[in-house]
């Protein structure tokens, strides 16, 4: 079997938006279907490990953002990177409220949503919905292929320029970090809250690690990519060194299926 050819598969990136009481959350997915035209309805996955799902469990609604090709990349940086458990994500990016559930400034396409149906599967949720408002934009809309292959580089710089604007007495710019030992997820800042999950793989606390950088630039780290999925594995720890039954945190494949980009 040639894996590659689920690469073909086309995607969009999505912001998803919640709301729980007073707290506001979201998130980036990719994987979107409209299922049918009349009553028009379509269906989320969406990963357990993450408070965005939660939510949506709690509250059955949620709303959808259609990311477009002038987005700015910090957008995907801030919902993708980080967990709203720990971060108040919609208080840096552009937006507004429809029906009081927050949806982005600028969408190529917004979208409210009410859940009909939940199907569980192994890692993710399957939420079946009904669209009950819809808004079309002018711009085109950003797709997954592209992403990968002219935005990621410049996605992750604008997060990290986001994350590095606040400093300390001496002007120096915090450069603290905290690296999952399982997936290489990284969190940056001077404590890691004792509740913190892993929002790719799941896993608590006790499997990150404290990385203390200096200012200066570290070299760029190789790059593994899951051939099932397309997951990137670019994190501080060397893939080698990382454990005989580590697995891909998105497909749940072993260590063997990535190669080195």
């Amino acid at each position: 079997m040639d894996t590659k050819a689920f690469f073909k598969l086309t995607y969009g990136l999505y912001v998803i938006g919640v709301k729980n009481g007073d707290k506001f959350g979201g998130c980036v997915v990719d994987a979107v279907m409209q299922t049918t035209v009349e009553p028009p309805a379509l269906v989320i996955s969406s990963n357990k490990c993450t408070r965005t799902n939660e939510c949506i469990r709690e509250t059955k609604e949620f709303t959808l953002s259609v990311l477009s090709e002038t987005t700015d990349p910090f957008i995907i940086g801030n919902f993708g990177f980080q967990s709203c458990r720990t971060a108040e994500k919609w208080e840096k990016v552009p937006h507004h409220f429809i029906n009081g559930l927050p949806v982005l400034d600028h969408a190529a396409a917004y979208l409210r949503c009410r859940v009909t149906e939940v199907k569980e599967l192994s890692t993710h949720t399957l939420f079946f919905c009904d669209v009950v408002e819809a808004v079309d934009g002018d711009e085109k809309a950003l797709s997954y292929t592209t992403y990968q292959e002219t935005w990621k580089p410049k996605v992750m710089e604008a997060f990290q320029s986001g994350k590095c604007s606040i400093t300390n007495e001496t002007g120096e710019k915090k450069m603290t970090k905290w690296v999952c030992k399982v997936c290489g997820y990284e969190y940056e800042g001077d404590e890691l809250p004792a509740d913190y999950v892993c929002p790719v793989c799941g896993v608590g606390p006790e499997e990150f690690e404290k990385v203390e950088e200096k200012p200066a630039a570290k070299p760029t780290a190789e790059k593994w990519v899951c051939s099932v999925c397309g997951y990137v594995y670019d994190g501080e720890i060397p893939f080698e060194e990382l454990p005989d039954d580590y697995v891909c945190p998105i497909c749940q494949q072993p260590k063997s299926v990535f190669e080195k980009e």
